[in-house]
């Protein structure tokens, strides 16, 4: 296939769009778990200072109007009330202890402001790193002096239905963004070597994809110089005959046995081509409507009877077996099982010697019909038995004593076990040979009870 143009370039342009497809679901796939890590992170932020400020809030906007439990509660929470610069409280050890393992692990902050938005009580970083920025967003993120980004929620404080004073929690989103950026650089490094592997992969499967193709162009290549050999003979043959008959017009007498020949050439020409029409029916699954229950049973009796004279010509001895005494149908094409049969039949005569002997078995099992055409015949040697079903291919061998499988003085047209086979496969069915050289050869066929 590589040393094919064509199918190199097809295989490439195909490599290359698998690529691309691939390429982009793997892109949108990265961006999309980029997109649900980073808000699932940013929930669980917003979900974690929702609770603090909350806890925070409702102990704060009960306490803010009576100086003595603000002082208490300052000390609970670690505040430091900076009223007065010189009267500040002292920081504490800890927050409270659910606060604490929280600020442990990052930056967090908690401001009060009055309602002017002075700051008069901290707790966690140094406030005046920070900007106080709008007072009536709910949720911000603010920056400091050194870049780093803070997510902050503001909650108003109400005493006696008025506007004391505002309660703003944050934490530091310097681990949220090294997370982020550390599955960034998995994505973007991922994502080259990922397309290497997608590329070769791209280019076995594309291989793969067009091993049927290739394998069916050869084969059609070969179809076509077959099927050129098979009509140069009787075309021939038939050119011939013409010519003599052109130069034996004068004599009347000899005209006869001309035309006899040119009949007969014409003849195997019209089947070969039928068999060639029938083949292509079949291939294109064009008669599989034409389906109904066939008796087996009277379709084997006839055949029988119908080549008895061809067995007898060859001095072979022809008989039947059915193992049951029922009438065993499967579902199928009448014509088509009539011409699988009568192949079987024909091809086993043809390859049995003077005295031998073709049985034709009929056997019932639980799911398939089994027809067994036996014969004592030149047998196939192995190396032969895998191509036997192919088009045109014949078994031309000086060790079969110059008995040759679908010989060409037979009058066959070449294809009678490549309709055999054609036939089975769509009945849904199989075929397998059992031979050896010398020593006969068994053609099973097994076609299912209903299809």
């Amino acid at each position: 296939m590589e040393r094919n143009p064509i199918f190199h370039q097809t295989r490439f342009r195909l490599a290359v769009w698998y690529s691309l497809v691939m390429g982009g679901i793997l892109g949108l796939s990265g961006l999309g778990v980029y997109s649900v890590v980073a808000h699932a992170y940013h929930e669980t932020i917003d979900q974690g200072l929702q609770s603090v400020a909350n806890a925070l809030h409702k102990g704060i906007e009960s306490a803010w109007q009576q100086p003595g439990q603000l002082q208490s509660l300052a000390k609970e929470f670690s505040l430091e009330l900076c009223v007065d610069q010189k009267n500040c409280l002292p920081k504490t050890a800890v927050i409270k202890q659910s606060i604490k393992e929280a600020s442990n692990q990052v930056n967090y902050y908690i401001r009060l402001l009055d309602s002017s938005g002075k700051v008069f009580a901290s707790t966690g970083i140094q406030f005046d790193k920070l900007p106080i920025i709008s007072l009536s967003q709910h949720w911000q993120i603010i920056t400091d002096s050194s870049g780093t980004r803070y997510r902050q929620i503001t909650l108003p404080v109400y005493t006696q239905n008025q506007l004391s004073g505002y309660l703003q929690v944050a934490r530091s989103l310097t681990d949220l963004d090294q997370h982020l950026a550390y599955l960034r650089l998995t994505l973007v490094l991922g994502l080259p070597i990922s397309m290497i592997f997608v590329a070769l992969s791209s280019w076995w499967l594309a291989g793969r994809a067009m091993q049927p193709v290739y394998y069916s162009y050869q084969q059609m290549q070969q179809f076509t110089a077959d099927a050129a050999h098979e009509f140069r003979t009787p075309l021939a043959a038939m050119h011939s005959t013409i010519e003599a008959a052109i130069k034996l017009q004068q004599e009347p007498k000899s005209s006869n046995g001309i035309l006899d020949v040119l009949k007969r050439q014409n003849r195997r020409l019209s089947q070969l081509v039928g068999d060639l029409l029938l083949l292509t029916k079949i291939d294109q699954k064009q008669l599989t409507e034409e389906y109904h229950p066939c008796c087996l049973n009277d379709l084997i009796s006839d055949l029988v009877e119908e080549l008895a004279f061809l067995a007898i010509e060859t001095k072979v001895s022809l008989s039947k077996q059915a193992l049951f005494a029922k009438k065993l149908y499967v579902m199928g094409n009448e014509e088509q099982l009539y011409r699988l049969i009568s192949n079987l039949i024909v091809n086993a005569i043809q390859a049995t010697p003077s005295g031998g002997k073709v049985t034709v078995f009929l056997e019932d099992s639980e799911r398939y019909a089994v027809i067994k055409v036996q014969d004592t015949g030149i047998g196939i040697a192995l190396e032969h038995q895998k191509r036997i079903f192919d088009r045109f291919y014949r078994v031309d061998s000086d060790a079969y004593d110059g008995l040759r499988l679908r010989s060409r003085s037979s009058g066959g047209s070449g294809l009678g076990l490549a309709i055999a086979i054609a036939i089975v496969q769509a009945h849904k069915g199989s075929i397998h040979v059992q031979s050896q050289p010398k020593l006969g050869s068994t053609f099973t066929v097994r076609l299912p009870h209903k299809i």
